[in-house]
């Protein structure tokens, strides 16, 4: 890895976590189905222009529009909507941290459903992870809540979270086995664009008209859009391209620690023990789940690795 894949790696850190971020500020203003289809579409016009501006950057798009489709409901529009439910009540550090479960779930669908085979380091992962969910929703569980409702209450919305994650992981499968012959900004741009367009009616409909909606508000949904999502998946792109798929997926266990310090100093969360507790184990099942290396990971490729990304 060199200084300047470090230099993305932690830059695109910072850019998703500021998502949870623009969620809890956007959110309560729009409200959750506006918000997450007001990202879709300010992300979806900033790819628009980019497939215009470089007809390399729409190979592919027409023949796979029906994949794409797929992968822009379940990668996109899906989980933006859920994870804008679960952050009107759901802290920006626990939303990322639940985000960081995205690989175990990939790795999880495509053992069970693309035949990809799971080592035992990354089972044991897996079951870890699970074990920290059960911990960060520990208070909502075991909290002894007065009735049922309480209980769902609390619950629901990390179960919204947990549902992103798994929309998340079954685009990224489809993409895998299905659309490994298109490249990333295509892939990127035709999904975005074709969840935009899906996502439009929903904007038109949900949109808060007559209400006053602040600077501060129109800012994140714009920022979460064009940065968080348009221009950090570009990095994205190419930080699979330096460094492979696999190190560039590690960047899900940086984005809590951000997301945690964010969270603190901007919105003024606190954190409670389960939580701290229950991240540390879910960054853990994940790390596993993920069967990285760090010594492996700082140290830079050989031509052979180059030649194969």
């Amino acid at each position: 890895m060199t200084k300047r894949d470090l230099i993305i790696f932690i830059t695109l850190s910072f850019m998703w976590s500021l998502s949870f971020v623009f969620y809890r500020i956007g959110v309560p203003e729009f409200g959750s189905l506006a918000f997450a289809s007001l990202r879709v579409i300010f992300a979806g016009l900033v790819m628009l222009v980019f497939v215009l501006i470089s007809k390399k950057n729409r190979e592919g798009i027409r023949e796979n529009w029906k994949l794409l489709a797929l992968v822009g409901i379940f990668s996109a529009a899906l989980p933006f909507v859920l994870f804008s439910f679960s952050a009107q009540s759901v802290n920006a550090g626990v939303l990322a941290v639940l985000n960081a479960s995205v690989p175990m779930m990939s790795g999880f669908i495509a053992s069970t459903f693309f035949k990809d085979r799971l080592s035992k380091k990354q089972l044991l992962g897996l079951v870890i992870g699970v074990v920290g969910v059960t911990i960060l929703m520990s208070e909502s569980l075991f909290g002894g809540s007065e009735s049922g409702e309480g209980l769902v209450a609390g619950l629901l919305p990390m179960g919204y979270a947990l549902l992103a994650c798994v929309g998340y992981a079954v685009g990224a499968n489809i993409t895998r086995s299905y659309l490994y012959n298109v490249s990333p900004v295509p892939i990127t741009a035709g999904s975005l664009i074709i969840a935009s367009i899906l996502m439009l009616p929903v904007a038109f409909y949900e949109f808060p008209y007559g209400q006053s909606i602040s600077l501060k508000a129109w800012v994140s949904v714009i920022c979460i859009g064009v940065f968080s999502t348009a221009i950090a998946l570009i990095f994205m792109n190419q930080l699979i391209k330096n460094i492979g798929p696999t190190r560039a997926t590690s960047i899900t266990l940086v984005i809590p620690i951000f997301a945690i310090i964010l969270g603190y100093l901007l919105l003024g969360e606190a954190l409670n023990i389960q939580a701290i507790i229950g991240s540390i184990v879910i960054l853990i099942g994940t790390y596993l789940s993920l069967e990285l290396s760090i010594k492996k990971m700082l140290k830079p490729k050989d031509k052979t690795q180059m030649n194969s990304i």
